[in-house]
C-alpha cells in the first residue's frame, strides 16, 4: 500500500512539474500574424515623465508601451516588431526613446499606440504603480503591402 502511495505521489509531482514547464514555455509575448506581405509602421517615440511629477529626483520611472491592431471584439493584439524587445515594465528609463518598426496587415486598419510612464508609489501599507505620463492614440491608416508609414510621437517633457 505504501509503495502504491509513493508511486502515485511521484506521478503527481512529475505531472505538476510538466504542467509548470508547459506554462512557462507559453509565457512569451504573442503577436498578431501580419500575413504573407505585410506593411510596416515605424514608431519614433520620445516620452518623458517631467521632474515636477516625481517624488524625488532619483525616483525610478518604468514604461509600458505597445502598438496594437484595433479589432471589433476581444483584446487588441500586439503587432510584431522587426527586432525583439521589451514592451512592459521597462525600468529606470527617463526619457524613453524608441525607434521601432512593426509588421502590420496591409489595407485599411485602425491602430492603437499606448505609452504609460509610471512610478511605484507607497500608500499606507501597500505599493503600486502610479501613472505619471501617458499617451493613448488611435490612428487610421490605409497601407499597401510592403509600404512603410512613419509615426512620430512625443509625450511628456521637461
Amino acid at each position: 500500500m505504501q509503495r502504491a502511495v509513493s508511486l502515485s505521489l511521484k506521478a503527481l509531482v512529475l505531472w505538476a512539474l510538466a504542467l509548470m514547464l508547459a506554462a512557462a514555455a507559453g509565457c512569451g509575448q504573442v503577436y498578431l500574424d501580419p500575413g504573407p506581405d505585410p506593411a510596416k509602421v515605424r514608431v519614433k517615440l520620445w516620452a518623458k515623465v517631467p521632474e515636477k511629477l516625481k517624488n524625488h529626483p532619483g525616483e525610478w520611472i518604468y514604461w509600458d508601451w505597445s502598438l496594437r491592431l484595433v479589432v471589433p471584439k476581444g483584446a487588441y493584439p500586439m503587432l510584431k516588431p522587426t527586432v525583439t524587445q521589451d514592451f512592459n515594465t521597462i525600468p529606470h528609463t527617463n526619457p524613453l526613446v524608441r525607434d521601432t518598426t512593426f509588421l502590420v496587415p496591409p489595407g485599411k486598419n485602425k491602430y492603437l499606440l499606448e505609452v504609460y510612464g509610471y512610478a511605484i508609489r507607497q500608500r499606507d501599507e501597500h505599493s503600486g504603480p502610479r501613472v505619471l505620463t501617458k499617451l493613448i492614440d488611435f490612428i487610421d491608416l490605409d497601407l499597401a503591402p510592403g509600404s512603410t508609414y512613419v509615426l512620430e510621437r512625443r509625450v511628456g517633457g521637461q
